[in-house]
């Protein structure tokens, strides 16, 4: 039989009331909960540890001499796969 954990948290009446009315509005709380967290981890696989790793390894390449180009009007960044840009664009929206 699989261990139950239980984990709790707070909510403030004022700054959270979407959320307190989207809980209100659920006949298994606990079931709502988990799949809106299991729904936010699948698209949102990338952390803002990842970003920041990321920018890390782009600094260090900079030191070592890496070269930058700017981009001209029209001209499009294509090297980004759309995943990244999703997972970016995510990330901002949280």
């Amino acid at each position: 039989m699989a261990t139950k954990l239980v984990v709790t948290f707070s909510l403030n009446g004022e700054d959270d009331k979407d959320v307190i009315r989207w809980l209100e509005h659920q006949s298994n709380r606990s079931l709502a909960i988990r799949e809106a967290i299991r729904d936010h981890i699948r698209r949102n696989g990338l952390t803002l540890a990842d970003v920041y790793q990321a920018i890390k390894s782009l600094e260090n390449k900079l030191q070592a001499g890496a070269m930058v180009t700017s981009l001209q009007e029209g001209d499009v960044w294509s090297d980004e796969p759309p995943e990244a840009a999703a997972a970016l664009d995510a990330l901002a929206n949280c």
